[in-house]
């Protein structure tokens, strides 16, 4: 049992657990982010609220850990660099603390190629094979 004045559950001196949500918020509207991801088949990266979960992102006091997915072309290292400053925007407490922010880049977007249409069957030809056999 606690009482006022217990020290269970008092973070002074440690940062608050960041919004979950403003996390994910900020990291997908970031230049150069195709998505969030859940992280690899063996652990799933989430956070789990009432009734919902946060993929890509995990959240303990003082730290915000960002799973994502760069879309190709874009340089990685800035993507990074502009999701942890937008995260860390987000989520500005009023205290002097400020959470670490670990951003993770799992996957990049593929390219987008146009589908290539295969020539007429009678432009395929093999090399040395007669267009017409008799």
């Amino acid at each position: 049992m606690t009482t006022p004045g217990d020290s269970q559950g008092d973070t002074s001196g440690t940062a608050p657990e960041p919004d979950a949500e403003a996390v994910a918020a900020a990291a997908v509207a970031c230049e150069g982010v195709h998505a969030l991801t859940r992280g690899s088949d063996v652990v799933e990266i989430a956070t789990y609220l009432p009734g919902r979960r946060v993929l890509g992102v995990r959240v303990t006091p003082g730290r915000a850990e960002v799973h994502i997915v760069v879309r190709y072309g874009a340089n990685v290292v800035e993507v990074a660099d502009r999701v942890r400053a937008a995260v860390l925007a987000a989520v500005q407490n009023s205290g002097n603390l400020q959470p670490q922010v670990d951003v993770y880049v799992d996957d990049v977007q593929g390219p987008e190629f146009p589908q290539q249409q295969l020539p007429d069957e009678q432009a395929v030809q093999p090399p040395g094979v007669p267009d017409e056999v008799s």
